[in-house]
Parts: C-alpha cells; sequence; structure tokens
C-alpha cells in the first residue's frame, strides 16, 4: 500500500513538472531516470501528435536527433576490440578513396578526430546543411556514394564542408554531423552490413531494446511515434517540422539492392534513431556500468572507459561543449551540483533531447521534448533543459542518495 506522503510527492513532482511545461510551452515529455542497474521512475506527459491529441506514453517513439551519435560511436569501438579499425588510422584507407581538408592537404583525418569532433569538418550553418540533401536523395539512388559528398567534383560538394583550421586542432573546435555519416559508411564497410543491421545485431538485440529503430527502415505502421513541432516566433504557433505518423512504410525489403558502404548516410547515423526514454535507459546503463547491462556485455570495461575519458577541454565555460570523450559529451552545466555528467544532448526541428549520468554516483537522467519554447540562438544549455533536470533529479535521485 502507497504511503499518504508517497502519494502527496508524487503529485508535488508531476505539478512541478507540469508548471515547466507550461512555462516553456512544451507539446509533449517522455523522462526516465535509473540508480545503478536499476530504472527507478519514468513517466510521460503531453501530446505526441497536436493534430489528433494523441497522448505520449512510454511507448512512444521520438527522433532523438544527435543522441543517435553515441550508438554510432559504440559500433566504431565495437569495431576497434575486434582490431578491425584504427582510431588514428586515414579514413581513406578505409572509405577507398582520398578524404582531406583542400586547405590541408597533406593532413590526415582520422576517426579518434571525427569522434571528437576535431577532424576540421564544418558546421552545419556553414556548409548549409548539404549532407542533409546528400541524405534524402540517396534513398532514391542508392548508386549515390560517399564521394560525391566529400570528393571536389562530387555532386553535393563544397568547400564549405571544412574549416580553415588543421585536422586534429581543439582550438578551432566545431560540431559537425557529416562526421557520423562517414563512421556510418565505415561500419558498414569493415563489417559488411547495412548499418541498420549492424546497429540491431550488435547493440539493440544484446541490451534487448525493442521499440527501437534508426531512420525508418524497420518502423512499422502499428509504432507510436511522436510529430515534432517548431513555435513560430512571429506567431507564436507551433508548426509540424517531423510529421512521423504521417511517413510512408518502407516494404520491408526496400534496401535489399543497397550496398553497404556506398552512401553512409541512409539510416542517418548522425541523428535518425527513433526510440523511448525507457529503451534508452537501457543503453545508458550499458555505458555507465562499463559495458555490460543485464548480462550483455557491448564493450569491454577497458573500451568503456576509454571513450568516458576525456579527449580535450577548453575554458570557455559559456559555451555548452567544454569537454569531450569518445563520441560522449562530458557535460559542466546539467545539474548545478555536478561538474561532469556524460552522455550526448539533441536539438532539431524543435526537438530537445538528453541522456547524462554521473559516473560517480551511478545515476542517470533522461528525458524527450517533442516541441517548446527556447533561445535557439543560445550556445550553451537552454533554460528548460536545466530546469526540468533539477525538477527530475531533486525528486528522485536526491531522496536516495
Amino acid at each position: 500500500m502507497i504511503k499518504s506522503d508517497e502519494l502527496k510527492n508524487r503529485h508535488l513532482f508531476k505539478k512541478q513538472i507540469e508548471a515547466t511545461m507550461k512555462k516553456y510551452k512544451i507539446v509533449g515529455l517522455q523522462a526516465a531516470v535509473v540508480y545503478k542497474e536499476n530504472l527507478i521512475w519514468a513517466d510521460s506527459y503531453g501530446s505526441r501528435n497536436l493534430e489528433t491529441n494523441e497522448p505520449v506514453t512510454e511507448k512512444t517513439m521520438f527522433r532523438i536527433a544527435s543522441i543517435s551519435k553515441l550508438f554510432t560511436a559504440t559500433a566504431i569501438m565495437q569495431l576497434v576490440e575486434k582490431q578491425l579499425i584504427i582510431l588514428d588510422q586515414d579514413i581513406s584507407e578505409y572509405l577507398g578513396f582520398q578524404v582531406k581538408n583542400p586547405n590541408y592537404p597533406t593532413a590526415n583525418i582520422t576517426l579518434r578526430q571525427i569522434l571528437t569532433h576535431t577532424s576540421s569538418l564544418n558546421s552545419d550553418d556553414e556548409s548549409n546543411s548539404v549532407y542533409a540533401k546528400f541524405i534524402k536523395d540517396g534513398h532514391n539512388d542508392f548508386t549515390l556514394g560517399l564521394k560525391e559528398l566529400l570528393v571536389e567534383d562530387g555532386k553535393y560538394y563544397s568547400n564549405k564542408i571544412w574549416g580553415n583550421w588543421p585536422p586534429g586542432s581543439q582550438f578551432d573546435w566545431v560540431y559537425s554531423n557529416i562526421g557520423a555519416i562517414i563512421c556510418g559508411a565505415i561500419i558498414e564497410k569493415v563489417a559488411g552490413l547495412r548499418f541498420d543491421q549492424y546497429i540491431q545485431q550488435f547493440i539493440f538485440f544484446p541490451l534487448n531494446m525493442n521499440n527501437v529503430a534508426f531512420a525508418y527502415s524497420n518502423i512499422r505502421n502499428e509504432n507510436e511515434l511522436a510529430n515534432l513541432y517548431e513555435m513560430n516566433h512571429e506567431t507564436k504557433e507551433y508548426q509540424l517540422t517531423i510529421d512521423d505518423k504521417g511517413k510512408k512504410e518502407y516494404p520491408i525489403n526496400f534496401f535489399d539492392k543497397y550496398i553497404p558502404g556506398t552512401h553512409g548516410g541512409l539510416f542517418e547515423p548522425q541523428g535518425g534513431l527513433r526510440t523511448t526514454a525507457i529503451e534508452l535507459s537501457k543503453f545508458l546503463r550499458a555505458h555507465m556500468l562499463n559495458g555490460s547491462f543485464n548480462h550483455a556485455q557491448i564493450l569491454k570495461p577497458d573500451t568503456s572507459l576509454q571513450m568516458k575519458t576525456k579527449q580535450w577541454s577548453r575554458m570557455e565555460e559559456d559555451h555548452f561543449f567544454c569537454k569531450m570523450g569518445l563520441g560522449f559529451h562530458i557535460s559542466h552545466d546539467f545539474l548545478t551540483n555536478y561538474d561532469e555528467m556524460i552522455g550526448h544532448a539533441g536539438e532539431a526541428y524543435g526537438l530537445i533531447s538528453n541522456l547524462y549520468w554521473n559516473e560517480e554516483e551511478q545515476f542517470g537522467i533522461i528525458f524527450i521534448i517533442n516541441g517548446c519554447q527556447f533561445d535557439s540562438g543560445s550556445k550553451s544549455r537552454f533554460e528548460v533543459e536545466k530546469e526540468l533536470a533539477e525538477i527530475i533529479y531533486s525528486n528522485t535521485i536526491q531522496k536516495i542518495l
């Protein structure tokens, strides 16, 4: 029997969440908290579809944006363990064609640089997100190769995809989505599997992650999907940005003619994972617990530690990215009382997602928002993220520690 004070605490917790949702006009929210190996709390709020007023439930799948990169990075490190990949090898050796920053034509570009965003690949703003059109067009032409994006005279190539600083520089640091597509192609080349098949076989299946799919390759009509919304700052109304429920369902054999390693971005390794907070909590616990969860070992402890170890840092405390591991962001501003939380965030098409844990005290927090009012020009963490993180922490983990 639940005690009255516990019911009161639950009610107050819910009221705090709802007040924050009202303050930031949050459309829908899904969240989960883990402590050591256990899922200790999860809940859902708001709407997954404003047009039909369908609610978010624990089974609602969201396009989680850049948290997807953690799965891509994990796959790379699994192949490193198998000695099929060397982090400091020139990526040209794996891709089968030369990839160089034309501003530094003699400098090699490596997977270590890509995983730490120090490869000299430029930002989406500078490159006009040309990779997005490359991905879209690839679904209509399976012969479209990554050379068309990365090599001069390619159909999608632009000098603007490269920065005017040398590969490996930690001083001129820029976040890149193209790097994850390169990783996707290398995973396919080395493993001989499509990216989505590799992730399914070596990450999803061992961790018993079921309500999950990269891009639309494994999504069926029966899946419960959240649309994404952005606030129109002129009209103060939401506009639909990603209509997941309205997306066509690919036939099961649609990608059978695709040759793995050709494109790299068809399954959106940079941000296309659809899943839930509860499913993500299994992945978080596997990394927090040194590569193993529920008797499944997806990485050796040494490899897991290597991914979580700081690779570079900078002193710009007002900037979101100040420290990086191998694929993992080491955050200084997720929770007030913790200088370092390991994980990643996502922000795209109105969505905001967060997956972070604390190594020392062994707890993790995940939340996913499919639309809210926030300052998109901020270089640091959004206020809505900070408020939600503090509310969730104070009502769950803080009561345990």
